[in-house]
């Protein structure tokens, strides 16, 4: 027997898991550039009309006014644009789905949650299971990438997830641990640091415009701006700032992405040390649980 120090030699990549799922990943990731996108357009587009009128005002510039106009149309037009995509929409439902179809896997290759040793037939187990989530997710916008007539959930079933799964519990304990857990566990802490810096960028840069404007403000009606009003700029684009980081939601994904870390962290130990084979499935359906994002986003609501 292999001794438990040694690190399985078995490595589980995104090839490995099934093929539904690097499809739902890349529409998820293009969906949500083009969301982010539009919207970032949508507050230049906005700044850029709210500087056009400031100076058609000062110069009582006809032109101005008129592409101040324009550029307000647009803005609405951008808003037009976005709810007809629905990329946001996309975007979540694809997202939704890729997890879905990662989460399913991990657990039917470890013999966790409801694929645990004990289960007679756990291809058919996970085809009803998969079937299930997608069509709910079919309901709230999700598009099925599997061409012509659907192809059974079945054959999502890799060769890769079938090996792992006929492997012993040590091996499939290493495994799961170092390359699900142990990369999930890095994952929120990455992007909880990128997230909290973001957070402090912005916030500042808020704080810092809007002492701007209320400077502007005051000047304005000691009347020594020289009849340049930039107070409505300033507050357009603090607005626009925190407008963008409600969007990314930097504040709460970093309450959110430390507090899973934290628990990632403890359970790691936990599934090195203390778990044993008969509490197997349930710690891994409570590490699946931790990285869902349905956690994720209820955890945000608490770090708004």
């Amino acid at each position: 027997m292999r001794p438990p120090s040694q690190p399985p030699s078995t490595r589980i990549g995104e090839a490995d898991l099934p093929r539904l799922f690097a499809a739902n990943d890349r529409l998820a990731l293009s969906r949500q550039a083009e969301s982010q996108r539009i919207v970032r357009t949508q507050l230049v587009v906005l700044l850029l009309a709210t500087a056009t009128a400031a100076l058609a005002e000062r110069y009582d510039s006809t032109a101005a006014a008129v592409c101040a106009a324009a550029l307000y149309g647009a803005t609405v037009a951008l808003s037009v644009h976005l709810s007809r995509r629905r990329a946001r929409v996309h975007w979540q439902a694809h997202r939704a789905a890729a997890e879905v179809l990662k989460s399913l896997a991990w657990q039917y290759m470890v013999h966790g949650g409801p694929f645990h040793s004990k289960v007679s037939n756990p291809d058919a187990l996970f085809t009803a299971r998969l079937e299930e989530r997608l069509a709910e997710l079919r309901k709230v916008g999700w598009d099925d990438t599997r061409a012509g007539p659907r192809t059974p959930a079945g054959n999502q079933i890799t060769d890769s997830m079938r090996l792992i799964r006929g492997k012993s519990f040590e091996v499939r304990r290493d495994i799961y641990r170092r390359d699900r857990v142990l990369e999930q566990l890095t994952w929120y802490r990455n992007r909880g640091d990128r997230a909290r810096r973001l957070a402090a960028l912005w916030s500042s840069a808020g704080a810092a415009l809007t002492l701007l404007a209320l400077a502007s403000a005051v000047l304005g009606a000691a009347g020594l701006t020289g009849g340049w009003d930039l107070t409505g700029l300033l507050s357009a684009a603090a607005a626009a700032g925190v407008a963008w980081q409600e969007m990314r939601r930097h504040r709460p994904l970093t309450f959110a992405h430390a507090l899973v870390e934290q628990d990632l962290k403890t359970l790691h130990i936990a599934m090195g040390t203390s778990v044993r084979e008969d509490g197997w499935a349930e710690s891994v359906a409570e590490a699946e649980r931790l990285v869902s994002p349905q956690h994720t986003d209820w955890l945000a609501r608490f770090g708004a």
